[in-house]
């Protein structure tokens, strides 16, 4: 007769983040950031889960196209639709009506390597880089 390790009870699982976040593989996006937004919890190399199904809620961080350049801005939607930078003066560049929304998609979560021991390699279609 077995019986059973008195350990049993206090095995740690394994952690999946695929899990503890809820994306949808169809439009669900992983980026390489190229710049620091420490003020966010975003820094070089951070991970950063764009989700292009989520609607974009006032204060969202979102990658928007500007002056065709795919970055990283703060949406603001009240008193007007806006885009604001995350660094230096933070500028606020209105979103013009009737234009096609500049919106690429929502910062859903950001990974950042605190230990600076390295991510495992990501597909390569996976992976789009901004140009910041």
């Amino acid at each position: 007769m077995a019986f059973q390790s008195p350990a049993t009870n206090y095995a740690e699982k394994r952690i999946d983040f695929t899990n503890l976040v809820s994306l949808s593989p169809h439009s669900t996006y992983v980026w390489e950031c190229t710049s620091d937004y420490p003020a966010c919890g975003i820094l070089k190399g951070s991970l950063l889960a764009v989700d292009r199904s989520l609607k974009p809620k006032h204060g969202n961080l979102v990658i928007a196209s500007v002056n065709d350049e795919l970055v990283i801005r703060r949406l603001l939607l009240t008193p007007a639709p806006a885009l604001q930078t995350l660094t230096g003066q933070c500028i606020i560049t209105p979103i013009r009506e009737g234009n096609e929304s500049p919106i690429w998609g929502v910062i859903a979560y950001a990974l950042t390597d605190l230990a600076e021991l390295g991510f495992s390699q990501i597909e390569p279609a996976a992976l789009d880089l901004p140009n910041e």
